[in-house]
Parts: C-alpha cells; sequence; structure tokens
C-alpha cells in the first residue's frame, strides 16, 4: 500500500499555549501520536487528555505533535480535543476512518492492519519540521514524565535512538503472576521495565530515533515485515538500525514514559489488576478492572486469588516522590502449577533478572529464534550487535 497526498496539516490555532515550560521558535522532538475515538473525551476514556497535558508539563517545550488517526470509526471529536489545549505545537497530520480499517475482529488484530498504520505513520514522520532532531512514535493514551523531552535532547551528537525504561504490563512477563511487578526490599527489582532496544524489550514509545538519520537512509516501519501484520515492528526497527551500526544510548533506572495499562497506574486510579488470564487475546499482558470487578470473577470463577503488594516504581519521575510506597491489590489463579508465564512468552522475553529461573523443561519458543523474512538481509547492511542478547 502506497500512502501519498495524505491530507494537508491542519494547524488548529495560532496563539501558543499557556504551558510554563521553556518555549522554542524550533522544534526539537516530534511526537507522532497514533490515536482513535476511544482516546477522546465524548466516547472514549480522556487518555488524549492525559498525554497532551503530559507533552505541555515538559521542563523544554521544544516539541511538535501530530495526530493520526486509521481506524473504522471516526474520531468526532478529536478537533475539540486538540482545540481545548489552544496550543500551535500540536497538529492533526490525517484522520483517515474506513470500514477496510477496522483494528480488530472479535478482539483478534485484522489482517495488515498494523502494516497500513505504520506506513501511514511513516508519512507523518516525514512531515516532521526540518529542525527536527528526534522523532518519537506513541499511542493516544500514553504520558510521559515532565523531563522526558529534556533527557532525549541531553543525547550527546553521536548517538542516533535512544532506549528509556518504561512503565509496561509486560514487565518481567516469565516471572510470576502479580509479583512480577512487585518492588523488592533490597531494591534489586527493576523499577520498571528495562528496554533493551530488541524483539519483546522494547516499546515503540519510549525510544527516540534520530530524525534526519531515519529518513535519509529512508527508513520505514511499514515496510519491515510485509508478509505479516507488523505488530513488532518496533522490534524489528531496533534489529535493524542495529545491524547498519546506529549507536544507541540506554536510559536505565529512569522510569519516564507510562505505557498504558499497566499496574503502577492502576494502583494510582484505585484499580485491580488482573493477571489471570495472560493468554487471552483481549488481556495480554493483564489489564485494569475495577474492585467491583474483581469481586465479581472472585465469586464466579472458581480457583483465583487475591494477592496484595507493594509495586516497584520510580521515586524520581511523574511526581511520585512523595509516595513511600505503591500497593496494589492484584487478581491471579491461586494453583501455581497453572502459572505458565515462561511456557507463554518464552525465553526471548524473559528480563535478565530472570534468566536464572526459566524452567529448565522449557521447550523452543517459536519468539526465541524470531527474525522475520525481511529482516534476514539486514546484517549485510553494515554495523553489528556488540553480543547476540542485543538482538
Amino acid at each position: 500500500m502506497s500512502i501519498v497526498c495524505l491530507l494537508i496539516v491542519l494547524l488548529l490555532s495560532t496563539v501558543s499555549s499557556s504551558s510554563e515550560a521553556q518555549q522554542d521558535t524550533s522544534s526539537s522532538v516530534c511526537f507522532v501520536v497514533r490515536t482513535y475515538w476511544a482516546h477522546g473525551e465524548d466516547y472514549g476514556d480522556r487518555s488524549l487528555h492525559d498525554l497532551i497535558n503530559s507533552m505541555k508539563a515538559q521542563t523544554l517545550g521544544r516539541w511538535d505533535a501530530y495526530m493520526v488517526v486509521l481506524d473504522d470509526r471516526p474520531f468526532p471529536d478529536l478537533q475539540k480535543v486538540i482545540s481545548r489545549h489552544n496550543d500551535d505545537r500540536i497538529w492533526i497530520f490525517a484522520e483517515w476512518a474506513k470500514a477496510i480499517y477496522k483494528p480488530k475482529d472479535k478482539g483478534i488484530w485484522s489482517p495488515k492492519y498494523h502494516q497500513h498504520l505504520y506506513q501511514l505513520t511513516d508519512e507523518a514522520v516525514r512531515a516532521c519540521p526540518p529542525s527536527t532532531e528526534w522523532v518519537v512514535i506513541t499511542n493516544g493514551d500514553n504520558t510521559y514524565d515532565s523531563k522526558f523531552v529534556e533527557e532525549i535532547l541531553s543525547t550527546p551528537d553521536e548517538y542516533d535512538v535512544v532506549a528509556l525504561d518504561f512503565y509496561s504490563r509486560y514487565q518481567r512477563p516469565t516471572a510470576p503472576p502479580c509479583t512480577r511487578f512487585a518492588a523488592s526490599e533490597d531494591d534489586s527489582m527493576p523499577k520498571c521495565k528495562s528496554n533493551e532496544l530488541r524483539f519483546c524489550q522494547v516499546d515503540l514509545a519510549a525510544v527516540a530515533w534520530r530524525w534526519k538519520r531515519l529518513v535519509e537512509e529512508d527508513r520505514r516501519f511499514g515496510n519491515l515485515d510485509r508478509r505479516s501484520d507488523s505488530q513488532a515492528a518496533d522490534g524489528m526497527m531496533a534489529t535493524a538500525v542495529i545491524y547498519a551500526g546506529w549507536k544507541v544510548r540506554f536510559v536505565h533506572n529512569r522510569c519516564l514514559v507510562h505505557h498504558n495499562p499497566n499496574p503502577q497506574l492502576c494502583a494510582l486510579h484505585g484499580g485491580v489488576w488482573d493477571d489471570s488470564l495472560l493468554i487471552n487475546p483481549s488481556t495480554f499482558g493483564g489489564r485494569c478492572i475495577t474492585k467491583q470487578s474483581a469481586e465479581y470473577l472472585l465469586r464466579t470463577t472458581p480457583g483465583l486469588e487475591l494477592v496484595s503488594m507493594n509495586l516497584s516504581y520510580d521515586r524520581n519521575a511523574f511526581g511520585y516522590e512523595h509516595l513511600e510506597s505503591l500497593p496494589e491489590t492484584c487478581l491471579r489463579t491461586a494453583d501455581p502449577a497453572t502459572w505458565r508465564n515462561a511456557f507463554t512468552f518464552g525465553r526471548v522475553c524473559a528480563a535478565r533478572i530472570d534468566f536464572v529461573d526459566l524452567p529448565h523443561d522449557l521447550p523452543s519458543h517459536p519468539w526465541d529464534s524470531w527474525l522475520p523474512e525481511d529482516l534476514k538481509h539486514v546484517k549485510t547492511l553494515g554495523g553489528h550487535a556488540t553480543s547476540a542478547s542485543e538482538l
């Protein structure tokens, strides 16, 4: 699918935001935001407001945001959401709403949906202002710490990619349910998910790409896996650029990105984390539910239990410094024999701290040797990974 001449970028306002963040006449970080109606305020969860507020709260205001919609339903209140913020750094790049762009059918991703979405994303990336230094691709329900842009812009010129740790429902996915998110008394557990810039250990929202090099080398997410649905395009691009010799700056032990949903935000909002259905397509990785929903599941579903724990978190981000702890209630199956996280996700998804605990009888997993056919040629592009564990 070739995408050309999408929509003329719409500037909604010429009045700058009254944000207290430092402003600049140039744009240094360009956010490409994939969003849809469920992120809105009239029919959704208002999460797009949260994302925009987190961008407006940045200590450095040198950013732009381009909104991209690809769905079978229109986003009728998108312009209202953007207008409400009255910020001329926020643009609508494209809104494509047609039946052929239906994301899911009965909870399963529609064939080629992600490929189409990434092709549209690629065009939005190329619409970023010429002064852009870094591009970040994210979704409309994620949020950023106020120092995220400042952290990206502090990156020395020698680096081409910035990979930041992030809150995620896929934190330590092969560890036991619920306790995989728990803090430890000796602070030995990761505060959030470690971003290793490789398949199953990365999220697109927590990566900044050197924009000029990405465009000049004509690297496009939508062209990476033409044989399937490109769901793992972030891992694919990571593999491609590492083989091509891009230098990566890792920002570990700081959690500056919320990839939603995750148990830390669930706890802050008074919810219960459901870690009982990891392999269900609609709840893969877990979900946040209300206390009433948790009580109902306990009454109607045999073999479940509620456990209490203190979650891991970064005290130096998102204003959490006032928290002495972050308690959460979590739902899981009571019988440890049913905890098959390692079998669900395989070795490649295990956090480094959990390697030693992987079952000795763990069979090979399709993801362990993951490398799409379309990427097998990238080894000839120059550069190399320093170790197999980085790929």
